[in-house]
Protein backbone atom coordinates (compact mmCIF):
# COMPACT_ATOMS: atom_id res chain seq x y z
CA UNK A 1 0.00 0.00 0.00
CA UNK A 2 2.66 2.79 0.76
CA UNK A 3 4.76 1.86 -2.11
CA UNK A 4 1.57 2.26 -4.58
CA UNK A 5 1.25 5.40 -2.49
CA UNK A 6 4.56 6.73 -3.03
CA UNK A 7 4.70 5.82 -6.86
CA UNK A 8 1.07 7.67 -6.92
CA UNK A 9 2.67 10.57 -5.18
CA UNK A 10 6.13 10.57 -6.69
CA UNK A 11 4.10 10.84 -10.43
CA UNK A 12 2.40 13.53 -10.00
CA UNK A 13 5.04 15.72 -8.15
CA UNK A 14 7.05 14.78 -11.11
CA UNK A 15 4.39 15.92 -13.80
CA UNK A 16 4.24 19.18 -11.54
CA UNK A 17 7.30 20.44 -11.20
CA UNK A 18 8.61 19.56 -14.41
CA UNK A 19 5.21 21.25 -16.50
CA UNK A 20 6.38 24.01 -14.04
CA UNK A 21 9.54 24.57 -14.35
CA UNK A 22 9.08 24.17 -18.31
CA UNK A 23 9.06 28.50 -19.04
CA UNK A 24 12.13 29.33 -16.71
CA UNK A 25 14.28 26.88 -19.02
CA UNK A 26 12.76 27.62 -22.51
CA UNK A 27 14.92 29.34 -25.29
CA UNK A 28 14.96 33.19 -24.20
CA UNK A 29 12.84 34.18 -26.60
CA UNK A 30 9.99 31.56 -26.14
CA UNK A 31 7.41 32.64 -24.03
CA UNK A 32 4.37 29.59 -23.84
CA UNK A 33 5.19 29.03 -27.49
CA UNK A 34 5.33 32.28 -28.53
CA UNK A 35 8.47 33.91 -30.10
CA UNK A 36 9.49 37.13 -28.76
CA UNK A 37 12.67 39.55 -28.84
CA UNK A 38 14.98 38.42 -25.99
CA UNK A 39 14.55 41.81 -24.17
CA UNK A 40 11.09 40.65 -23.28
CA UNK A 41 12.47 38.11 -21.36
CA UNK A 42 13.49 40.93 -18.64
CA UNK A 43 9.79 42.60 -19.00
CA UNK A 44 8.08 42.36 -15.03
CA UNK A 45 4.95 40.99 -17.76
CA UNK A 46 6.77 38.03 -18.52
CA UNK A 47 8.23 37.43 -15.17
CA UNK A 48 4.94 37.42 -13.66
CA UNK A 49 3.35 35.32 -16.26
CA UNK A 50 6.13 32.60 -14.81
CA UNK A 51 5.74 32.82 -11.35
CA UNK A 52 2.13 32.52 -11.58
CA UNK A 53 2.06 29.44 -14.25
CA UNK A 54 4.99 27.72 -11.58
CA UNK A 55 2.50 28.55 -8.67
CA UNK A 56 -0.47 27.20 -9.58
CA UNK A 57 1.35 24.30 -10.57
CA UNK A 58 2.36 23.72 -7.78
CA UNK A 59 -1.22 24.58 -6.38
CA UNK A 60 -3.00 21.86 -9.00
CA UNK A 61 -0.28 19.23 -7.75
CA UNK A 62 -1.04 19.26 -4.11
CA UNK A 63 -4.64 19.40 -4.47
CA UNK A 64 -4.20 16.43 -7.14
CA UNK A 65 -2.41 14.68 -4.31
CA UNK A 66 -5.12 14.88 -1.39
CA UNK A 67 -7.59 12.84 -2.72
CA UNK A 68 -5.47 10.22 -2.61
CA UNK A 69 -5.40 10.54 1.12
CA UNK A 70 -9.31 10.35 1.09
CA UNK A 71 -9.51 6.40 1.17
CA UNK A 72 -7.70 6.27 4.51
CA UNK A 73 -11.24 7.74 5.64
CA UNK A 74 -13.39 5.20 4.05
CA UNK A 75 -12.60 2.27 6.27
CA UNK A 76 -11.10 -0.08 3.58
CA UNK A 77 -9.10 -3.29 3.83
CA UNK A 78 -5.79 -3.06 2.44
CA UNK A 79 -5.98 -4.88 -1.22
CA UNK A 80 -9.02 -2.34 -1.53
CA UNK A 81 -7.24 0.95 -0.14
CA UNK A 82 -4.10 -0.02 -2.61
CA UNK A 83 -7.20 -0.38 -5.85
CA UNK A 84 -8.58 3.27 -4.30
CA UNK A 85 -5.25 4.67 -4.77
CA UNK A 86 -4.20 3.13 -8.02
CA UNK A 87 -8.01 4.12 -9.67
CA UNK A 88 -7.86 8.35 -8.19
CA UNK A 89 -4.44 8.17 -8.86
CA UNK A 90 -4.67 7.82 -12.61
CA UNK A 91 -7.95 9.96 -12.64
CA UNK A 92 -5.73 13.10 -10.91
CA UNK A 93 -3.05 12.40 -13.45
CA UNK A 94 -5.04 13.22 -16.30
CA UNK A 95 -7.02 15.67 -14.31
CA UNK A 96 -3.53 17.34 -13.45
CA UNK A 97 -2.39 17.08 -17.22
CA UNK A 98 -5.83 18.87 -19.09
CA UNK A 99 -5.50 21.42 -16.01
CA UNK A 100 -2.23 22.34 -16.77
CA UNK A 101 -2.18 22.49 -20.79
CA UNK A 102 -5.46 24.67 -20.03
CA UNK A 103 -2.96 27.07 -17.98
CA UNK A 104 -1.01 26.89 -20.85
CA UNK A 105 -3.31 28.16 -23.21
CA UNK A 106 -4.20 30.91 -21.08
CA UNK A 107 -0.48 32.32 -21.04
CA UNK A 108 0.12 31.47 -24.61
CA UNK A 109 -2.67 33.24 -25.73
CA UNK A 110 -1.32 36.69 -23.20
CA UNK A 111 2.01 36.43 -25.03
CA UNK A 112 0.54 36.51 -28.47
CA UNK A 113 -1.73 39.50 -27.41
CA UNK A 114 1.69 40.98 -25.86
CA UNK A 115 3.87 40.57 -28.82
CA UNK A 116 0.87 42.19 -31.28
CA UNK A 117 0.64 44.74 -28.70
CA UNK A 118 4.18 46.22 -27.85
CA UNK A 119 6.29 44.55 -30.83
CA UNK A 120 6.62 45.01 -34.67
CA UNK A 121 6.52 41.49 -36.37
CA UNK A 122 7.48 42.91 -39.49
CA UNK A 123 11.30 44.84 -37.66
CA UNK A 124 11.82 40.97 -36.00
CA UNK A 125 11.80 39.81 -39.35
CA UNK A 126 13.54 42.33 -40.73
CA UNK A 127 16.21 42.14 -38.64
CA UNK A 128 16.09 37.94 -38.15
CA UNK A 129 18.85 35.66 -39.17
CA UNK A 130 19.21 32.17 -40.00
CA UNK A 131 22.47 30.76 -38.28
CA UNK A 132 23.92 27.45 -39.71
CA UNK A 133 27.08 25.57 -38.07
CA UNK A 134 28.42 23.38 -40.87
CA UNK A 135 30.63 21.49 -38.66
CA UNK A 136 27.93 20.85 -36.21
CA UNK A 137 27.64 17.48 -37.18
CA UNK A 138 31.24 16.60 -37.42
CA UNK A 139 31.30 16.86 -33.54
CA UNK A 140 29.60 13.88 -31.47
CA UNK A 141 26.18 15.14 -30.62
CA UNK A 142 24.94 11.62 -28.54
CA UNK A 143 25.64 7.94 -27.00
CA UNK A 144 26.34 5.33 -29.27
CA UNK A 145 23.20 3.33 -30.01
CA UNK A 146 25.53 0.37 -29.23
CA UNK A 147 25.27 1.09 -25.97
CA UNK A 148 21.75 0.48 -26.18
CA UNK A 149 22.00 -2.68 -27.94
CA UNK A 150 24.49 -3.66 -25.81
CA UNK A 151 23.41 -2.88 -22.26
CA UNK A 152 19.24 -3.56 -23.24
CA UNK A 153 20.20 -6.57 -25.35
CA UNK A 154 22.05 -7.99 -22.02
CA UNK A 155 18.72 -7.44 -20.20
CA UNK A 156 16.90 -8.89 -22.66
CA UNK A 157 19.45 -11.70 -23.06
CA UNK A 158 19.33 -12.71 -19.18
CA UNK A 159 14.96 -12.39 -18.81
CA UNK A 160 15.03 -14.81 -22.30
CA UNK A 161 17.89 -17.42 -20.44
CA UNK A 162 16.42 -17.39 -16.82
CA UNK A 163 13.44 -19.27 -17.87
CA UNK A 164 15.33 -21.54 -20.15
CA UNK A 165 17.76 -22.84 -17.74
CA UNK A 166 15.36 -23.13 -14.68
CA UNK A 167 12.35 -24.72 -16.67
CA UNK A 168 12.69 -27.99 -14.78
CA UNK A 169 12.52 -26.20 -11.64
CA UNK A 170 10.05 -24.02 -12.33
CA UNK A 171 6.18 -25.53 -10.76
CA UNK A 172 3.60 -26.67 -13.23
CA UNK A 173 1.25 -23.91 -12.61
CA UNK A 174 2.59 -20.40 -12.41
CA UNK A 175 1.46 -16.85 -11.22
CA UNK A 176 0.15 -14.90 -14.10
CA UNK A 177 -1.87 -12.31 -12.48
CA UNK A 178 -1.78 -10.73 -8.98
CA UNK A 179 -5.09 -9.21 -7.46
CA UNK A 180 -4.22 -5.52 -6.13
CA UNK A 181 -1.04 -5.95 -6.34
CA UNK A 182 -1.27 -8.84 -3.40
CA UNK A 183 -3.22 -12.25 -4.04
CA UNK A 184 -2.63 -14.09 -7.14
CA UNK A 185 -5.88 -14.27 -8.37
CA UNK A 186 -4.81 -16.48 -12.01
CA UNK A 187 -2.29 -18.86 -12.10
CA UNK A 188 -1.76 -20.82 -15.73
CA UNK A 189 0.14 -24.14 -16.83
CA UNK A 190 3.72 -23.07 -17.34
CA UNK A 191 4.66 -22.94 -21.60
CA UNK A 192 7.53 -21.59 -22.69
CA UNK A 193 5.58 -19.22 -25.02
CA UNK A 194 4.32 -17.57 -22.05
CA UNK A 195 8.14 -16.79 -21.14
CA UNK A 196 8.76 -14.77 -24.53
CA UNK A 197 5.98 -12.33 -23.93
CA UNK A 198 8.42 -9.75 -21.75
CA UNK A 199 10.98 -10.07 -24.36
CA UNK A 200 8.92 -9.14 -26.54
CA UNK A 201 7.85 -5.82 -24.86
CA UNK A 202 10.86 -5.22 -24.04
CA UNK A 203 12.66 -6.06 -27.84
CA UNK A 204 9.87 -3.18 -28.42
CA UNK A 205 10.72 -0.69 -25.90
CA UNK A 206 14.60 -1.41 -26.83
CA UNK A 207 13.59 0.19 -30.23
CA UNK A 208 11.49 2.61 -29.36
CA UNK A 209 14.55 4.03 -27.04
CA UNK A 210 17.23 3.48 -30.24
CA UNK A 211 14.62 5.43 -32.56
CA UNK A 212 14.55 8.68 -29.56
CA UNK A 213 18.02 8.60 -29.44
CA UNK A 214 18.20 9.29 -33.34
CA UNK A 215 16.10 11.80 -33.30
CA UNK A 216 18.08 13.93 -30.79
CA UNK A 217 21.20 13.77 -33.64
CA UNK A 218 19.02 14.73 -36.59
CA UNK A 219 16.43 17.23 -35.22
CA UNK A 220 17.01 20.37 -36.93
CA UNK A 221 19.94 22.99 -36.13
CA UNK A 222 18.80 25.79 -33.82
CA UNK A 223 21.43 28.15 -33.29
CA UNK A 224 20.83 31.66 -31.69
CA UNK A 225 22.24 34.31 -33.84
CA UNK A 226 23.55 36.22 -30.68
CA UNK A 227 26.73 34.62 -29.79
CA UNK A 228 26.51 31.75 -32.66
CA UNK A 229 29.25 29.64 -31.80
CA UNK A 230 28.60 29.77 -27.93
CA UNK A 231 24.93 28.52 -29.00
CA UNK A 232 26.31 25.87 -30.90
CA UNK A 233 28.43 24.70 -28.58
CA UNK A 234 25.28 24.56 -25.90
CA UNK A 235 23.46 22.82 -28.36
CA UNK A 236 25.53 20.09 -28.86
CA UNK A 237 26.15 19.54 -25.47
CA UNK A 238 22.35 19.70 -24.34
CA UNK A 239 21.93 16.98 -26.98
CA UNK A 240 24.61 14.95 -25.68
CA UNK A 241 23.28 15.01 -21.92
CA UNK A 242 19.75 14.22 -23.09
CA UNK A 243 20.88 11.20 -25.57
CA UNK A 244 22.73 10.07 -21.71
CA UNK A 245 19.64 10.54 -20.17
CA UNK A 246 17.68 8.07 -22.78
CA UNK A 247 20.46 5.63 -21.39
CA UNK A 248 19.84 6.23 -17.88
CA UNK A 249 15.67 5.54 -18.54
CA UNK A 250 15.92 2.78 -21.31
CA UNK A 251 18.05 0.51 -19.27
CA UNK A 252 15.90 1.38 -16.15
CA UNK A 253 12.80 0.30 -18.00
CA UNK A 254 14.03 -2.98 -19.62
CA UNK A 255 15.30 -3.76 -16.09
CA UNK A 256 11.80 -3.27 -14.25
CA UNK A 257 10.10 -5.21 -17.33
CA UNK A 258 12.45 -8.20 -16.29
CA UNK A 259 10.83 -8.11 -12.54
CA UNK A 260 7.40 -9.86 -13.57
CA UNK A 261 9.28 -12.64 -15.52
CA UNK A 262 11.23 -13.22 -12.66
CA UNK A 263 8.05 -14.01 -10.33
CA UNK A 264 6.90 -16.15 -12.43
CA UNK A 265 9.79 -18.23 -12.80
CA UNK A 266 10.37 -18.13 -9.12
CA UNK A 267 6.91 -18.66 -8.36
CA UNK A 268 6.29 -15.99 -6.42
CA UNK A 269 2.18 -15.80 -5.45
CA UNK A 270 2.27 -11.72 -4.59
CA UNK A 271 3.95 -8.87 -6.56
CA UNK A 272 4.22 -6.15 -3.87
CA UNK A 273 8.04 -6.17 -3.88
CA UNK A 274 7.41 -5.73 -7.30
CA UNK A 275 6.26 -1.63 -6.13
CA UNK A 276 9.37 -1.19 -4.71
CA UNK A 277 11.51 -1.15 -8.02
CA UNK A 278 8.88 0.80 -9.60
CA UNK A 279 9.30 3.35 -6.81
CA UNK A 280 13.14 3.43 -7.47
CA UNK A 281 12.44 3.55 -11.49
CA UNK A 282 9.90 6.83 -10.72
CA UNK A 283 12.76 8.61 -8.49
CA UNK A 284 15.40 8.16 -11.11
CA UNK A 285 13.48 9.50 -13.72
CA UNK A 286 12.43 12.54 -11.64
CA UNK A 287 15.95 13.45 -10.66
CA UNK A 288 17.25 12.61 -13.93
CA UNK A 289 14.81 15.07 -15.92
CA UNK A 290 14.79 17.48 -13.42
CA UNK A 291 18.41 17.40 -13.32
CA UNK A 292 18.78 17.95 -17.20
CA UNK A 293 16.39 20.31 -18.15
CA UNK A 294 17.93 22.95 -14.63
CA UNK A 295 21.18 22.59 -16.01
CA UNK A 296 20.69 22.65 -20.24
CA UNK A 297 17.23 24.14 -20.46
CA UNK A 298 15.80 23.48 -23.70
CA UNK A 299 18.35 23.72 -26.92
CA UNK A 300 21.31 23.79 -23.91
CA UNK A 301 20.68 27.59 -23.75
CA UNK A 302 21.32 27.25 -19.77
CA UNK A 303 24.38 25.31 -20.09
CA UNK A 304 27.74 27.39 -19.18
CA UNK A 305 30.63 25.85 -21.35
CA UNK A 306 33.79 25.42 -19.62
CA UNK A 307 35.43 27.13 -22.55
CA UNK A 308 33.19 29.67 -22.90
CA UNK A 309 32.77 31.81 -25.91
CA UNK A 310 32.06 35.06 -26.09
CA UNK A 311 33.60 36.14 -29.34
CA UNK A 312 31.03 36.81 -31.89
CA UNK A 313 28.10 38.47 -30.15
CA UNK A 314 25.83 40.33 -32.17
CA UNK A 315 23.13 41.53 -30.32
CA UNK A 316 21.18 43.05 -33.81
CA UNK A 317 19.46 40.20 -34.80
CA UNK A 318 16.88 37.93 -34.01
CA UNK A 319 15.94 34.37 -34.81
CA UNK A 320 13.31 33.56 -37.77
CA UNK A 321 10.07 34.47 -36.44
CA UNK A 322 8.11 31.26 -37.38
CA UNK A 323 5.65 31.50 -35.25
CA UNK A 324 2.90 31.28 -38.11
CA UNK A 325 3.81 27.11 -38.48
CA UNK A 326 2.88 26.70 -34.73
CA UNK A 327 -0.39 25.89 -34.03
CA UNK A 328 -1.04 26.31 -29.93
CA UNK A 329 2.99 26.80 -29.85
CA UNK A 330 2.90 22.57 -29.39
CA UNK A 331 2.37 21.69 -32.92
CA UNK A 332 4.61 22.68 -35.91
CA UNK A 333 3.24 22.23 -39.28
CA UNK A 334 5.68 23.79 -42.07
CA UNK A 335 5.68 22.34 -45.51
CA UNK A 336 8.43 24.74 -46.44
CA UNK A 337 10.53 23.30 -43.89
CA UNK A 338 12.49 19.93 -45.24
CA UNK A 339 13.22 19.24 -41.29
CA UNK A 340 11.47 16.12 -39.82
CA UNK A 341 12.07 16.67 -36.26
CA UNK A 342 12.47 19.84 -34.42
CA UNK A 343 13.04 21.70 -31.04
CA UNK A 344 9.69 21.53 -29.21
CA UNK A 345 8.47 25.42 -27.95
CA UNK A 346 7.06 23.78 -24.41
CA UNK A 347 8.78 21.22 -23.11
CA UNK A 348 12.20 19.81 -22.96
CA UNK A 349 13.29 17.65 -26.14
CA UNK A 350 12.01 17.05 -29.90
CA UNK A 351 9.02 17.38 -31.75
CA UNK A 352 7.96 16.82 -35.56
CA UNK A 353 6.66 19.21 -38.92
CA UNK A 354 3.23 17.48 -39.58
CA UNK A 355 3.90 18.53 -43.16
CA UNK A 356 6.37 16.01 -43.85
CA UNK A 357 5.24 12.23 -45.39
CA UNK A 358 7.72 11.26 -42.90
CA UNK A 359 6.73 12.05 -40.08
CA UNK A 360 3.06 10.28 -40.63
CA UNK A 361 5.42 7.08 -41.74
CA UNK A 362 7.01 7.35 -38.58
CA UNK A 363 3.60 7.71 -37.10
CA UNK A 364 1.75 4.53 -38.64
CA UNK A 365 5.13 3.02 -38.54
CA UNK A 366 4.90 3.30 -34.93
CA UNK A 367 0.97 1.81 -34.25
CA UNK A 368 1.74 -0.68 -36.66
CA UNK A 369 4.84 -2.07 -34.62
CA UNK A 370 2.35 -1.22 -31.19
CA UNK A 371 -0.49 -3.31 -32.93
CA UNK A 372 1.97 -5.94 -33.80
CA UNK A 373 3.20 -6.11 -30.27
CA UNK A 374 0.07 -6.44 -28.64
CA UNK A 375 -1.30 -9.09 -31.53
CA UNK A 376 1.50 -11.07 -29.94
CA UNK A 377 0.96 -10.59 -26.50
CA UNK A 378 -2.45 -11.63 -26.69
CA UNK A 379 -1.47 -14.58 -28.92
CA UNK A 380 1.40 -15.49 -26.02
CA UNK A 381 -0.92 -15.04 -23.33
CA UNK A 382 -3.41 -17.40 -24.82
Amino acid sequence: MLAMLLIMIITLIMIGLLVGFTPYVMRRNIHFGVMLPEQANELPVTKKWKKQFFKWSIILTLGSVLPLFFGFFLNLNEESLIDYIAIVGTVMIFVLVIAQIIMYLHFHNQAKQLKKEQFSIDEIRRDARIMVSTGFRNQKMTVSNMWFIVLGGLIILVTILVPILMYDQIPDYIPRHWDGFENTDLWIPKSPRIFMLFPIVQFAMLLIFIFVNYTLKVTKQLIAPKNAKRSAQQNRAYRYAMSKLMIVIGVSTLALLAIPQFLMVFGVENDIRFLWPVVVYVIILLVGVVYTMLRYGQGGERYKPFDDINNDIDNEHHMLDDDEFWIWGMMYYNPNDPAVFVEKRFGIGTTVNLARWQTWAFAIGIFLFIGLTIIATVFLER
